[in-house]
């Protein structure tokens, strides 16, 4: 059984909670509606999906995240640890109208946790094509290398402010 809870930190607006079974068909919209801004660009069924959860579960450095402001789900981000490093991945940006900001607070949050939990060297895949190239920098990651279709990038230290977080256990 894989443990269920969340962060919270009293710097910021929004909560990550590890994703449950009832977020799948969220979860799937979303990753649908923004496919072209990931690796795998197919549609996604909810068999697929439903598959692709039942996988997670069986991995124990594997974390998704909802992540919700003011008790609406805006969206989503995840990590799992790769060697020695953690990659940053599945975020995505599902409500624009709710909480300015809140994907940046969400992101400081999840590299917080991380650092204090796992490790300092925490990195994302991102397509050329992927907008969210630019949030990436402005959110203290740099570009370490570039491949023929993505960047490999890094969170650097020196441009990136820890947050106080907790983590509270929830009910499934």
């Amino acid at each position: 059984m894989r443990e269920s809870f969340a962060l919270t930190s009293p710097e910021c607006d929004i909560t990550l909670r590890a994703i449950t079974e009832s977020d799948l068909e969220n979860l799937r919209v979303w990753k649908n509606a923004h496919r072209f801004a990931f690796f795998y660009q197919e549609i996604i069924t909810p068999e697929q999906q439903q598959e692709w959860f039942q996988n997670y579960l069986t991995r124990a450095h594997d974390y998704m995240f909802i992540v919700e402001c003011t008790d609406e789900s805006i969206g989503c981000m995840g990590f799992r640890l790769i060697e020695q490093y953690a990659d940053i991945y599945n975020v995505i940006r599902a409500r624009a109208d709710l909480g300015k900001g809140a994907m940046s607070q969400a992101l400081r949050l999840l590299c917080s946790f991380i650092a204090a939990d796992f490790t300092r060297d925490i990195r994302a895949r991102v397509l050329l094509t992927n907008p969210a190239r630019a949030w990436y920098q402005k959110n203290a990651f740099a570009e370490m290398a570039s491949h023929d279709t993505y960047v490999e990038m890094q969170l650097e230290w020196s441009r990136f402010r820890v947050c106080s977080f907790r983590k509270i256990q929830t009910r499934r």
